[in-house]
C-alpha cells in the first residue's frame, strides 16, 4: 500500500495486494489526522474577520487593546494599533447587547464609560473603518 500527501492537503491512498489492507488504512488515515490538526497552521483561533472576502490572504496584524480588564472603574480605554475604530458593541455573556457605540469618524483611541453596565463577563466587538471585526474579552468587576 503506497500513499502520498497531495498539495490540498489530502491523503491518496494506493491499495496493493495486503493482507491487512483495512488496519493500514486506518492507521494512515490516523495518523495523517494527527499530521493535519497539529503540524498544518491552524487558523481556527483567529479572531479577525475580514467582511469583504477577495482571497485568501495572511491573517491581519492588527490588534485591539483593552484596558484595564478587569476593570473596577467603571471605564475602559479600547485602542487599536493599526486600524480605527467605527463601532463598539457590548454583548453579555447570554449574547444580549447591552451598550452600541457608533462614530461618525474612526478613531484609533477611545474611552467607553460602563455605567449601568452589571457586573460580569462580556464581548466587546468592535468594527473598524477598514470593516474588519475584532471581539476581545471583557471583564466587569464590583465597584
Amino acid at each position: 500500500m503506497d500513499f502520498e500527501i497531495k498539495e490540498a492537503y489530502y491523503l491518496h491512498i494506493t491499495q496493493r495486494c495486503c493482507k491487512f489492507c483495512a488496519m493500514k488504512k486506518l492507521i494512515l488515515i490516523s495518523i495523517f489526522s494527527i499530521f493535519i490538526f497539529t503540524v498544518l497552521p491552524a487558523e481556527a483561533n483567529v479572531f479577525v474577520q475580514n467582511q469583504e472576502r477577495s482571497g485568501f490572504n495572511e491573517p491581519d496584524r492588527f490588534e485591539l487593546n483593552i484596558y484595564p480588564n478587569p476593570t473596577e472603574t467603571g471605564r475602559i480605554t479600547l485602542e487599536m494599533n493599526n486600524e480605527e475604530i467605527q463601532e463598539i458593541r457590548l454583548i453579555n455573556i447570554t449574547g444580549k447587547e447591552v451598550l452600541l457605540r457608533k462614530m461618525e469618524f474612526g478613531t484609533p483611541k477611545y474611552l467607553l464609560s460602563l455605567e449601568n453596565i452589571p457586573n460580569g463577563i462580556y464581548f466587546v466587538r468592535v468594527k473598524t473603518t477598514g470593516n474588519k471585526t475584532v471581539v476581545k474579552k471583557l471583564v466587569v468587576a464590583s465597584r
